[in-house]
């Protein structure tokens, strides 16, 4: 039972990682659209959280498809920290000295 339902969340979200990619596709090919990029980074976030977060398989190919489906979520997220560390090591002081 317990590996049924692993098995269907690895599917659930393998489905909504492609479509997400798809969305990113569409932005450039039709233009850039906000409601777009909405769901496109909505759906690497649900994916992040479908996937399931302890395996039974030993499989390689299992390890490979998850750090190739939950690198998107990785990438936002450390952009996020970035620009969060830019802006509270930021100076407010122009430093002007006179």
């Amino acid at each position: 039972m317990l590996w049924e339902m692993e098995t269907f969340r690895v599917i659930a979200a393998t489905s909504v990682f492609c479509l997400s990619s798809y969305l990113v596709y569409d932005l450039f090919a039709q233009g850039f659209s906000w409601p777009t990029l909405i769901f496109c980074v909505a759906g690497y976030l649900a994916v992040h959280y479908i996937w399931p977060k302890r395996h039974t398989d030993n499989d390689g190919w299992y390890d490979v498809l998850e750090v190739l489906i939950d690198l998107p979520y990785r990438a936002v997220a450390m952009a996020i920290r970035g620009i969060g560390k830019l802006f509270r090591h930021a100076d407010g002081d122009i430093g002007i000295d006179l």
